[in-house]
Formats: structure tokens, sequence, C-alpha cells
């Protein structure tokens, strides 16, 4: 009798311990819903970087040409860059309105640089370029100096197709028998690499005065390599030594079209805008 009791007592104290473990379940699961429902604090904004003014396509960016704005996060693109050291000194790869957000896929990486932001001897170059592969029999490499407009503008990149054009002057007595002519010289030749002139060394530190970060320094062209037909390279040196302004016109990346242009001189601009060629000053 008083076993049997005992065991009714024992299993009478494990449904009461099994029913205040459900107990214990279920105001436990209630409390992870309630917090689980409650709402959480969530950023509506982001900061990104953005195009302070119009960028052009091949622009190296500087600080002055971006900004950053917090704008919502639904109206945040894929790609937003967000924080202005990630986007300055890298090219942009297509036309950036002003105002627009800057995106990674907008860039590619700029030249490179080592720390501090100062170019050594071993990175004016471009890229290094296996010259026996690029030029193959029929080519010879020949360095033009980049003073052209494009070139200055940093416009021109390796790899690109460009045409060269110069002017020169004939010696002439007689109405249209002298004067400047035009040439397109030179055409489809291929961009091999760019040298650049090394930055200027950087303002001497105050002491004690802390400096304020500075725009990463303008890479300066100093030569092209071209990938060049030696009868091309012939007609550019003689350009060069009669110190003939040497312009370069970019191709589209596709296009190899060789064009035909006539020379122009002031005979052909008064033929074709209908005025009467001028006579050359008389020698004084």
């Amino acid at each position: 009798m008083n076993r049997r009791r005992g065991i009714i007592w024992m299993v009478a104290g494990v449904i009461l311990a099994i029913l205040a473990a459900c107990l214990s379940y279920f105001a436990f699961q209630q409390v992870v819903d309630q917090q689980q429902a409650l709402p959480v604090d969530q950023p509506s904004t982001q900061t990104v970087v953005v195009a302070r003014q119009a960028i052009n396509e091949r622009a190296v960016i500087r600080l002055a040409d971006i900004s950053t704005e917090e704008r919502s996060i639904e109206a945040v693109p894929s790609g937003a860059i967000f924080k202005t050291e990630d986007a300055v000194g890298r090219i942009a790869n297509r036309p950036i309105p002003a105002g627009q957000v800057v995106l990674a896929q907008q860039l590619v990486e700029s030249f490179p640089t080592t720390g501090g932001g100062s170019l050594q001897a071993a990175d004016l170059l471009t890229d290094t370029v296996d010259f026996n592969e690029a030029l193959g029999e029929d080519l010879v490499a020949y360095a033009l100096p980049a003073t052209d407009r494009l070139s200055v503008e940093g416009i021109l990149l390796p790899g690109d197709h460009v045409d060269l054009l110069f002017s020169t002057d004939v010696v002439g007595e007689q109405e249209g028998s002298g004067g400047k002519v035009a040439i397109y010289a030179i055409q489809d030749v291929e961009i091999l690499q760019i040298i650049y002139q090394p930055p200027p060394p950087p303002p001497p530190e105050s002491e004690g005065q802390e400096q304020p970060p500075a725009d990463p320094a303008a890479r300066i062209p100093k030569l092209m390599i071209l990938a060049i037909e030696p009868q091309d390279a012939t007609v550019l040196k003689y350009a060069m030594d009669i110190a003939a302004p040497i312009d370069v016109a970019l191709r589209a990346e596709d296009n190899r079209r060789l064009f035909e242009v006539d020379a122009v001189t002031i005979n052909t601009v008064a033929e074709r805008y209908d005025f009467t060629a001028p006579v050359p000053l008389p020698a004084r």
C-alpha cells in the first residue's frame, strides 16, 4: 500500500515537472515573439559620393569633382560609392552627370602609385608592355612628346588608336603659291604606353601645424610610345625636325577605317567658303 502511494506521488511529481517546463517554454516563447515584433531602428539614409560637376569620360577623378550627400536608402543604387577616397584618383569609364551618385562600375583603376601619393621613377609608366609581341615584324616603337591637346588634358590612354595631323609652312611669292599646309598625315596608330612626368615635391610642412589633405597630384603626360610603320615614323620624324605642331585625333575603339583626306591650304578654305585667298605680304 505504501509502495503504491509512493509510485503515485512520484508520477504526480513528474507530471507537475513536465507541466512546469511546458509553462516556462511557452512564457519564454511569448517574450521572444514580442521582442521580434518590436520595430528595429534602421537608418533611413546613407552617405554616398555624388558628382559635384559633370565628369567626362576618361577623366581622372579629383576631390574637387565630387562630394558626399545623404540619400534615402531606397534611392541608393547598387554599386554606390560611400567614401570619397574610394573614388579620387580613379578614371571614369563613362560620362557622369552632375548630381549623380558615383558608382563603382563607372570607374576603373588609376595608374599605379606608391604610398603617400607620390610617383616613383618606376611608376611613371602606365603598364608594362611586351614590345616584341606588340610590334611584331612590321611595326616599330616611336616616342612622341605628349604636347597635343588630348594628351595634356589626360584624355588618351594606352590601347587607344589615334591619327596624327601636322601643319607646315610652304614658301611662295605669288597668290596661292605659299602659306601653311595642314596634313592628315598618319592614321590608325596604337598607343602602347604613356610615360608621365614626376609630380612636383610636396610643400614643406610647418612646425606644429597640421597640413590639410591635398588633392592627388595631377599626372602630366611626357611621352607617348606609338606602334607605327617605319615609313610613318619617318614622316613623324620630319614633322618633329621642322618643329611642326602635331595634333592627335582619337578614334572609336573598333574603328580601323582609313580616311581619304586632302591636305588643306588657304586656297582649299577659300574655295570651300567662297572668298578670295589673300596675297602674301611683301617681304620687308
